[in-house]
């Protein structure tokens, strides 16, 4: 019997939810105020990014029934059948596009152009190069965009070009870190992976580049009139520093000994980085 856990799993809720809260910040930055509208946009972004996921492991069920770490989804489990998987996706995307209905129809748009990306131009090279984590990375810089528009922002606003350009350049050792972990399972399943054109210390090395530029860009959200208040500002720029600072010594032990430890410890501070940041955002808001 299907339950919410295996719905949950469908829809990487895990995931989309942390991809709402990006919504959330691009609708806030606009509408300078923390609001249950923006939180509707952002539900609608959650939908959309839950269907899209569901579609993806629609894409790979094959391949997902050859790695342990995703063998036990509904789909290649047998918990759950094509038929039910589609009705879910169509749940999902048709409760997605009506929650961002009421934004206008842009809003709706950008919910659908995340979904085209991640589905029709993401998944199919996923299988085709090792790079591509590029227009993956893309993926995670439409959500803010999302939000930005649903709150009445205009794309051509060069704010909203940066803090998509701030959630992309974190997409990339992110995505990598992933790879290092599970690059035997990926090559089990047939996807390329970074590990063969460059060996793990040339990936640590460059993913150490991301890091910086991600905190870098931090910095300079301030500088584009995006955080207003010294009592947000300074928090950010001493944690932008301290991840410097933290990231620089983690990565020149993994580095050298290559201790999984290491690598670990970057994929969670990173990403608690991040929703670090978000908050930040709200609460400038306030």
């Amino acid at each position: 019997m299907l339950t919410f856990k295996d719905i949950r799993t469908f829809g990487k809720f895990s995931i989309s939810i942390p991809i709402a809260f990006t919504a959330y910040a691009g609708y806030v930055m606009f509408d300078e105020q923390l609001s249950w509208a923006g939180l509707l946009a952002s539900l609608g972004i959650f939908f959309m990014s839950a269907g899209a996921s569901a579609l993806n492991q629609l894409q790979e069920i094959s391949l997902d029934a050859k790695m342990p770490r995703t063998v036990n989804r509904p789909l290649p489990s047998g918990l759950m059948n094509k038929g039910l998987a589609v009705s879910i996706i169509l749940f999902f995307v048709m409760a997605g596009s009506l929650c961002l209905y009421p934004f206008g129809g842009y809003a709706v748009l950008w919910g659908w152009i995340g979904l085209f990306w991640y589905n029709f131009i993401y998944t199919p090279m996923k299988t085709r190069s090792a790079f591509s984590v590029f227009p993956g990375a893309v993926v995670g810089a439409i959500p803010p965009i999302a939000g930005w528009v649903a709150a009445g922002g205009s794309i051509l606003d060069a704010r909203i070009h940066f803090l998509a350009f701030f959630f992309f350049l974190g997409q990339m050792p992110h995505f990598w870190l992933l790879v290092l972990k599970y690059k035997d399972q990926y090559k089990k399943a047939g996807f390329p992976v970074i590990t063969d054109v460059l060996n793990k210390k040339q990936v640590i090395r460059i993913n150490l580049v991301w890091f910086l530029a991600t905190y870098i860009s931090a910095l300079f959200l301030p500088v584009f009139n995006m955080l207003d208040h010294r009592f947000i500002i300074w928090p950010l720029t001493i944690s932008c520093i301290a991840m410097i600072v933290w990231t620089l010594k983690i990565t020149m032990q993994a580095n050298k000994d290559g201790h999984s430890t290491h690598l670990r410890k970057l994929f969670v501070y990173f990403n608690s980085f991040y929703l670090w940041v978000m908050i930040l955002i709200y609460m400038d808001q306030i």
